[in-house]
């Protein structure tokens, strides 16, 4: 007479998902979003009369460059934990986006820095919104 001993079920392998990656990137994207819309509001209370507003809106250059890199980084961290490719693509054309667009604001190029401004607000609250869908969080499927 034999009895089988009961045997436990394999382990499913955990699927890697993109968990503080996707906080990190949810985070710098908001920021960068937030900073982003400040901009147009500094330089029209600049048109209105506040001339100290300039001045808050290369500073705010300033930020959003040095935030578009750790933007990079974190995109890149959400692919690397088998997150959305397109956030890294996008983050990446947003890191050429400012640092062309605040140039061309510093040379006072500004038939090119007002509507690359537009295009700048508009793709990083693309980002964040993109970012904050409950979808962002699913990890990409595997290819057959």
């Amino acid at each position: 007479m034999t009895t089988e001993t009961p045997t436990a079920p394999a382990p499913v392998p955990r699927e890697r998902r993109p968990r503080v990656s996707l906080v990190c990137f949810r985070a710098v994207a908001v920021l960068q979003a937030l900073l982003a819309i400040g901009q147009p509001i500094f330089i029209g209370s600049y048109f209105a009369g506040t001339f100290e507003s300039l001045g808050l809106h290369s500073a705010g250059a300033a930020f959003l460059q040095a935030l578009s890199i750790p933007l990079v980084v974190a995109a890149g961290a959400v692919v690397a934990m088998r997150g959305r490719w397109w956030f890294l693509g996008w983050s990446i054309a947003l890191f050429l986006l400012v640092h062309v667009q605040a140039t061309l604001g510093y040379t006072r190029v500004l038939e090119w820095h007002v509507p690359l401004g537009v295009l700048t607000v508009g793709i990083s609250v693309f980002l964040a919104i993109a970012a904050l869908r409950r979808g962002a969080g699913r990890p990409r499927e595997a290819r057959q």
